[in-house]
């Protein structure tokens, strides 16, 4: 049972966009892992000044960050899925 060309290439863009996904969420957690580092090491009180846009506090920004990448990284991989079970939906 032979691939078809197409297959053969879904079978690329998948392990392609499963690379990208896991460097995008390695990528993530690293400046996560120096944005804390950073925040320990140079301690200083929040303020209107402080707070990215003025007003959001900073956990809010990592939990919107963290949450935008893990959906980005589900539908991509759903939409990969559904592409290789439907033959190139065609």
């Amino acid at each position: 049972m032979e691939e078809s060309p197409d297959q053969i290439r879904m079978t690329w863009f998948f392990w392609l966009l499963l690379g990208v996904e896991i460097v995008s969420a390695a990528v993530c957690f690293w400046g996560l892992k120096r944005l804390y580092h950073y925040i320990r090491r140079y301690r200083f009180d929040e303020s209107v000044y402080t707070l990215p846009f003025g007003f959001m506090h900073l956990r809010y920004f990592v939990y919107f960050y963290v949450t935008t990448v893990l959906l980005a990284g589900a539908t991509g991989f759903i939409f990969v899925l559904s592409l290789l079970n439907h033959d190139l939906a065609a």
